[in-house]
């Protein structure tokens, strides 16, 4: 059996929000700055149903929504094993 490659926090999100049948992640481009050859991507990531936004920043526009999401998970993982 081979290694299955880690899920990446976008998709571990989705997946966390879609079993619970609630609205999936809204991605939000924010800001857009550096030099041309250097961009740096900010971008929001709301999560409707906890009233959670949080932030990322990447030198890409994935890598930001990556960003986001990796600290939306996090703040969706504590609420949902605080109600349990």
């Amino acid at each position: 059996a081979g290694e299955k490659t880690p899920k990446d926090a976008k998709t571990r999100l989705q997946e966390l929000l879609q079993a619970r049948n609630l609205p999936l992640p809204v991605y939000e481009l924010v800001a857009v700055g550096g030099e041309d050859h250097a961009r740096v991507f900010d971008v929001a990531c709301h999560v409707a149903e906890f009233s959670i936004t949080t932030g990322g920043s990447g030198t890409s526009r994935r890598a930001a929504e990556q960003a986001a999401a990796e600290l939306a998970l996090a703040q969706v993982q504590a609420r949902l094993s605080h109600a349990d």
